[in-house]
């Protein structure tokens, strides 16, 4: 069979340890020196004002620069011009250099058989205090943009050379900063420097990393930080000092000019030769072995997917006996509740752990992103970080696979969710092109394997027949039921369309509705409202239960090929299943079609878990989770350190004991200011103007009749309140 043999760069323990591992060709081993800080580290020398053979590329020697948003865009030959100076907007190589050149020339003349590898994150103006703040391990919401942007780049950097074969070790690194700090106190600015050098050795995972620090330039003005590098140097028999004596500045006393470029890379040079190399870390070969033991994530995802599941009890008509059979062999979360009923918000939650709230996405567009969403480790490149294999094919994010630097491979690319109905959408013909995106259905003539879905199928299968020397994270996204509900004709035909079971439905259900609601389906009504339904025809709304339940069983079939794969492979005794879907789907219930809504129908999904050695399998859990939890739920079944600003929690602990206690509830968002909480009995619904809905689900299943104006329901309504005061703090 095939074998991956690509190679990763991995954490160790609970720092972001890089290594490399060896890869089938012959590798090459380079000293990575690490260069940080600001514009004097950036550069701002003219190259201009080198020599010809100053100016000429370093053979010997390659640069990862990144001072974000610009990039060398990987590995490249070490020259002049990686660095940003201000307002420079052209492309690299720019004008200017730092004191990379001199330092990596007179590293290779003391050993001319020596491999460099400098990985430089620097940018002008940036301060310790703020920009650089190293916060604490892993919480990059307690870190500064700049260490935090220098410790991802150390992260790309070092797999791109893992990936190619190549061997590494982190030698040593060079900081120079300290100009935007001169109004700090010398005691203030040691123990930031102090406390930063503490960090990056931790989160490089070499203790005694060799660290050489460059004075700043003396002006007069800038003392008290000049002392405290000095002092920060004396005191520890690792850290080196670089004397800005004798330099000269091209501004008035603060940007070193070519010539004092040069002189500091040498000095940097000097005095790293003079700390005692770092120790090798001990237990690597330990550390590699662990992580290639731990377990296989296959991650299932399953678009518009609501409880018309056997195992959820939605619709006594459904026919999924894949899913079903799935669930017995596993913990059935029947209270899962996602954290926004749309596509894109949905993925963008569960895939980074982060509420909307914090991502800022509440709709099927970027356009509203927070900075936390761009700078969220997301699922996949955490566990590829962590030593995994990770692929995907399908729906994952709302774009399929999301960005293609979060996977390691990914599947080939399909019709999504066609084919298309043959004769077009019946809503989209009869309504205009505003509802184009909106109900449609056709039971296709197609030959097996020709839907989407059999193919993302097909491929899942086949990675899982294949041979892998990591760890793998495999992820599917199957994209129907989501409309046009389309399905070969074979599934339609395993149902009696005449006696289907329509859902339950109340004339005047939305009468206590507060009028925000109202208007959210009324609104949309041409499209997706009860009433649109009606008027398009009298029987088209058993024909769209018939091929929603026709779409549920083309996945059931899909899901249930892949699983009985699994199930006969050598991954089947250490591989964790997530199944899960990303919301739920209104099918005429509140007199609303599909989704968006702050409602059960909308907001309950699908979520089976099964893990190799969990003792609750087989288990219903009724405790009310949500999707955003998985995320943090799998980093400790992998037995990973979560990365910082997850805002799940995990249930690892109801995998063993479904009864056991869990007092958090669900939190959905609708719009921003719109919120839903659902605990294990009632729902509660805040809209931005304050007017609010309340439902009892022991005696109101249905979420009929709003209790929210009754005096005595005031109580419960502020229990929920203060869960959504809490948990939408970043709103």
């Amino acid at each position: 069979m095939p074998s991956s043999l690509s190679t990763k760069a991995v954490c160790a323990a609970v720092a972001i340890v890089f290594f490399a591992m060896r890869g089938v060709c012959v590798a090459e081993h380079h000293d990575i020196y690490l260069l940080a800080g600001q514009s004097n580290m950036d550069g701002r020398g003219h190259t201009s004002e080198l020599t010809e053979e100053q100016k000429s590329p370093i053979e010997e020697a390659i640069i990862f620069y990144r001072n974000v948003p610009h990039s060398s865009d990987g590995w490249q030959t070490l020259a002049p011009g990686f660095s940003i100076p201000p307002k420079y907007k052209g492309e690299i190589p720019s004008p200017t250099f730092g004191p990379e050149i001199g330092f990596a020339r007179s590293m290779l003349k003391t050993d001319p058989a020596q491999k460099l590898a400098l990985i430089k994150g620097s940018k002008g103006g940036s301060s310790l205090r703020v920009d650089w703040k190293p916060g604490v391990q892993g919480d990059s919401d307690s870190q500064g943009p700049r260490y935090r942007d220098f410790i991802e780049t150390i992260r790309m950097a070092t797999k791109q050379l893992s990936d190619r074969g190549d061997q590494f070790t982190i030698r040593g690194m060079l900081w120079h900063q300290g100009e935007s700090d001169s109004k700090s106190s010398t005691g203030v600015y040691q123990r930031r420097l102090d406390e930063l050098i503490v960090r990056i050795r931790e989160d490089v995972g070499v203790p005694d990393l060799p660290i050489v620090v460059g004075e700043v330039f003396d002006n007069g003005k800038r003392d008290s930080v000049r002392a405290a590098i000095q002092l920060v140097a004396a005191e520890s028999s690792t850290v080196g000092l670089v004397s800005s004596e004798g330099t000269k500045t091209w501004d008035p006393g603060t940007h070193f000019d070519a010539s004092s470029q040069l002189l500091l890379g040498e000095r940097y040079a000097a005095a790293m030769s003079q700390l005692p190399a770092p120790a090798p870390v001990a237990d690597l070969s330990a550390s590699v072995q662990h992580k290639t033991n731990r377990p296989n994530v296959l991650f299932i995802t399953v678009d518009d997917l609501n409880d018309w599941v056997g195992c959820l009890g939605g619709n006594p008509d459904a026919q999924t006996p894949n899913l079903d059979r799935f669930a017995q062999q596993s913990v059935l979360f029947n209270n899962a509740h996602c954290q926004v009923a749309l596509c894109y918000a949905s993925r963008a939650s569960f895939m980074t752990g982060m509420y909307a709230s914090k991502t800022g996405i509440y709709n099927n567009s970027s356009k509203s992103a927070h900075d936390a969403y761009h700078r969220a480790k997301q699922m996949p490149v955490w566990f590829g970080d962590s030593g995994y294999r990770t692929m995907c094919m399908g729906k994952i994010y709302h774009n399929d696979h999301g960005k293609k630097a979060y996977w390691d491979e990914i599947g080939p690319k399909t019709l999504r969710w066609g084919p298309e109905p043959p004769n077009g959408r019946q809503f989209a013909k009869r309504f205009g092109k505003d509802a184009q995106d909106s109900l449609a259905w056709a039971a296709l003539d197609i030959e097996v394997g020709g839907m989407p879905d059999e193919q993302i199928a097909a491929w899942g299968i086949e990675k899982l027949d294949q041979e892998y020397d990591q760890p793998f994270f495999l992820s599917l996204g199957f994209y129907k039921p989501h409309t046009p509900m389309t399905a070969p004709k074979r599934y339609f035909d395993q149902f009696d369309r005449d006696s289907l079971t329509l859902p339950k439905v109340l004339k005047n259900d939305l009468d206590d509705v507060p009028e925000i609601g109202r208007r959210w389906v009324l609104d949309r009504s041409k499209l997706i409202a009860e009433e649109a339904v009606k008027q398009y025809s009298p029987s088209y709304r058993r024909e769209l239960v018939h091929a929603y339940h026709a779409c549920v069983a083309l996945i059931d079939d899909c899901i249930g090929q892949v699983l009985r794969k699994l199930d006969n492979s050598p991954y089947a005794d250490n591989t964790i299943v997530v199944l899960c879907s990303d919301h739920g789907w209104h099918l005429g219930e509140k007199n609303h079609w599909r989704k968006w809504m702050p409602w059960e129908e909308s907001t309950r999904s699908l979520l089976i878990v099964r893990t190799p050695d969990s003792v609750g399998s087989g288990n219903v859990c009724q405790r009310t989770v949500g999707l955003i939890d998985i995320y943090p739920t799998l980093a400790e079944l992998c037995e990973l350190p979560p990365p910082g600003g997850l805002q799940g929690l995990s249930f690892r602990r109801l995998l063993d004991n479904p009864d056991g206690p869990w007092d958090r509830p669900a939190l959905t968002s609708t719009k921003a200011g719109n919120h839903t909480v659902r605990s294990d009995r009632w729902r509660y619904i805040r809209y931005v103007d304050g007017s609010e809905e309340l439902y009892d689900h022991d005696v109101d299943p249905n979420e009929w009749h709003n209790l929210a104006n009754d005096p005595s329901m005031n109580s419960i309504k502020q229990q929920h309140a203060e869960w959504i005061d809490r948990l939408t703090q970043s709103e």
